[in-house]
């Protein structure tokens, strides 16, 4: 009998390192595995009944006793193992200890995948010795949506396929939906995501940056252009234009979001009449002012019961100094927590020589929604002009000051939607990349767009974080690790196996 319930343990064993074993192969579950499986527990669950059945016969000697003692910790603890281990194939949490969450994907990227509702293929094509790193992102997109799946190809294996998909360079991964297809030839998480956003957008949007004003240039590289916010807006895979209404009497119907980027001058007659059709009918208007702003544009923005101040905002609460501003120079950390733009947006923003953008007392009908605030510690001075700043309570106007609103009103079909800054220089080359500056030019993009499942914190920055050694370092650890640590274990061990012998 004791021999087959050793057969039995043994057995027991066997079949369930051989299902798991078989099971991390193929990483398919069969009803083969189920077989041996169950096979295993059972042996195992007879081989542990029979020896609690006999033990008070079979433990007689101290000998025996603690050997057999040993054996059922041992296939207890083999089975626990073997379970766990089962179950970390099809549920696994992993936790990102990096500063900056460097192995964690994106709240923009997750947002992308969760609203995922196209089924999406990505075809890694990486030399097989060269796939873990691209396997340990494309595990992380596959585990947060069901909609998205992927493959490995090596194109010196199956070189027909990397022929089919044009494929010129290894670790390049082509991204599929339907007719759709987008190369990416960085393994990167934003060019990654992108692509997705790519192949599953219906249409092609357009953001139409208004010329003839003196507004700020997107093809200017200096610190005054808008190079870097077109270059953002376009990995997010928009297009961008430019419009000269003075050339074009009317806004394109192929227009998805019109910007005005810190107009100086006044319109043409006309200009405004076709903007306002423009948002009237559905459009939606980024507009971006400057203190010594146009008088016209301040008449258009009151057609939607906002006042654009005549005035700079002023803040001598001194953190803004912290980062090398002046006064001149307000710090905002207070946003709209409702919001779709401002929702969850907890990073500081700067925003040099700016003016108020305040609600009308009467709304018309329109939802103002105050997206941002200066500190308690600021104001909106008139005088400005002077150069000679101080706070006029007769005058000026008492902090918190609001920079930037959003107009809405979805009763009227199509819904009007535009949001107004009373700064442009945040987002201009010199600061686009300051704190939160980009993240917030973005979002706004992304709302007025309608693409808010796009409206998050981009990814992060890798910091150089690293361990620097010299010769003598490298020496000690080598003889703590490898000698004085194993040669302190052996010591024990050997101490004790002779008091347990004398």
């Amino acid at each position: 009998m004791k021999k087959i319930e050793n057969i039995s343990g043994l057995v027991g064993i066997i079949a369930l390192l051989a299902a798991l074993v078989w099971y991390s192969i193929n990483q398919v579950w069969q009803i083969y595995h189920w077989i041996l499986l169950v096979l295993g527990v059972l042996g195992l669950g007879y081989f542990i009944f029979m020896f609690y059945r006999n033990r008070q016969r079979e433990l007689s000697k101290r000998s025996i006793k603690y050997g057999s003692n040993v054996t059922v910790q041992v296939i207890v603890v083999l089975a626990i193992v073997s379970m766990l281990a089962f179950i970390s194939t099809r549920h696994h949490i992993r936790f990102d200890w990096t500063k900056n969450k460097l192995y964690s994907l994106s709240d923009q990227t997750e947002k992308v995948l969760e609203n995922l509702n196209k089924d999406v293929k990505l075809v890694a094509f990486f030399k097989s010795s060269e796939q873990k790193r691209a396997r340990d992102l494309l595990d992380e997109y596959n585990y947060r949506s069901s909609h998205l799946t992927y493959e490995f190809v090596d194109p010196d294996e199956r070189p027909e396929i990397a022929k089919q998909y044009g494929i010129r360079k290894y670790g390049t991964i082509a991204v599929e939906c339907g007719l759709k297809k987008e190369l990416v030839e960085k393994l990167e998480e934003g060019e990654l995501t992108n692509a997705i956003i790519k192949v599953t957008r219906d249409e092609e949007k357009i953001v139409y940056f208004l010329t003839g004003h003196g507004e700020r240039s997107i093809n200017d590289e200096s610190a005054e252009g808008y190079s870097n916010a077109v270059e953002a807006i376009k990995k997010e895979n928009y297009l961008v234009r430019e419009l000269n209404l003075a050339r074009r009497k009317n806004v394109p119907d192929s227009c998805t979001v019109l910007a005005i980027v810190g107009p100086k001058t006044n319109f043409l007659p006309g200009e405004l009449d076709s903007i306002k059709n423009y948002v009237d009918n559905g459009g939606k208007l980024l507009l971006m002012v400057d203190p010594e702003h146009p008088s016209d544009i301040a008449q258009f923005a009151a057609q939607y019961h906002v006042q654009i101040g005549n005035d700079m905002v002023i803040d001598v609460s001194g953190v803004g100094q912290l980062f090398g501003a002046g006064p001149g120079m307000p710090l905002v950390t207070t946003y709209d927590k409702n919001h779709s733009i401002t929702k969850e947006f907890n990073i500081m923003t700067f925003y040099p020589l700016a003016c108020s953008v305040t609600p009308m007392e009467n709304k018309g009908g329109y939802t103002i929604t105050e997206l941002l605030k200066t500190s308690g510690n600021s104001w909106a001075d008139v005088d400005y002009q002077s150069g000679k700043v101080s706070f006029d309570p007769e005058k000026d106007k008492k902090g918190p000051v609001t920079l930037a609103v959003a107009v809405e009103k979805s009763t009227s079909k199509p819904k009007v939607s535009l949001v107004i800054f009373g700064d442009s220089d945040f987002a201009k080359n010199g600061f686009f990349k300051n704190q939160g500056n980009m993240n917030l030019f973005m979002n706004t993009i992304n709302y007025l767009a309608e693409e808010e499942d796009l409206i998050s914190i981009r990814p992060k920055e890798i910091d150089d974080s690293r361990l620097s050694m010299t010769q003598a370092d490298v020496k000690g650890l080598f003889y703590l690790v490898v000698i004085a640590i194993p040669l302190l274990v052996i010591i024990i061990g050997v101490v004790i196996f002779i008091r347990r012998n004398r």
